[in-house]
């Protein structure tokens, strides 16, 4: 996986060739990382849009079962959080 920094978006040539070769770049701003950038297939862009939203979601809920696992909530602190819950969509 290569890096890329966002200035270089603008030289799509050696975007596109660097794309092909390394098939995923991290694209960096100030030399930190905040975006991927993917190759996909021309013919299924919605299969791959659809496979990084799965794979986005998937991340997301193991990293809040872990933050759960480390750190469980009470009895209380569930009730409570069901009585706001419910107390919320009365109001609405």
């Amino acid at each position: 996986m290569g890096y890329l920094a966002v200035k270089d978006l603008k030289k799509t040539r050696s975007l596109r060739e660097k794309l092909e070769k390394e098939r995923e770049l991290i694209l960096t701003k100030d030399g930190q990382p905040f975006a991927l950038i993917i190759g996909i297939p021309p013919d299924d862009v919605e299969g791959s849009l659809n496979e990084v939203r799965r794979a986005l979601f998937s991340s997301a809920v193991m990293r809040a079962r872990k933050r759960v696992a480390a750190s469980p909530a009470t009895e209380s602190e569930i009730r409570d959080e069901i009585l706001k819950s419910r107390k919320h969509r009365s109001e609405k």
